[in-house]
């Protein structure tokens, strides 16, 4: 265990190429805060439609879009680049769920936006809302399983 975070230490220390690095951030960003909202709005349009079932891939969509779009992204590998990808995943899931929610509450409340909806608590509350409840045990632990499974295979796959 020692030996790895020796390893994992030494790595973060080699230089990084500062062009790479900001080409990365900048196709990070923008493709989670664009494609993550624009797949959050299809979630909404196919989730209300008789097509309810399919908006289950829009995550996997996503995930494949922007997994491709970081990966292409740079040249030359530095760990920081998984740390940096598992980050831009989470964000992009965040803004789907936030687009998801605000076309709901803005159609809803006929055009009142209510910005506790960008609370990252609520998008994320299968980590800190726990109940007695048999099946909200098993949902929160299985929605625990697949973003924990979502991050090793995006830091493994981000290496080359």
């Amino acid at each position: 265990m020692k030996r790895r975070f020796i390893n994992f230490y030494n790595n973060l220390k080699e230089p990084i190429h500062k062009p790479d690095l900001k080409r990365f951030l900048l196709e990070g960003f923008l493709g989670a805060i664009v494609f993550g909202s624009m797949m959050g709005a299809i979630s909404f349009i196919l989730r209300n439609s008789v097509f309810g079932f399919v908006s289950l891939f829009t995550f996997l969509i996503y995930y494949v879009f922007m997994f491709n779009r970081l990966y292409r992204s740079f040249s030359f590998y530095h760990i920081i680049y998984s740390i940096l990808g598992v980050f831009f995943i989470l964000l992009g899931d965040y803004f789907m769920g936030v687009s998801y929610n605000v076309l709901y509450w803005f159609i809803v409340s006929e055009g009142q936006i209510i910005w506790q909806l960008f609370n990252p608590i609520i998008h994320f509350q299968f980590l800190f809302i726990w109940t007695l409840n048999p099946l909200d045990i098993f949902l929160n632990l299985l929605n625990i399983f697949i973003y924990t499974y979502i991050i090793v295979m995006t830091y493994r796959r981000m290496k080359r």
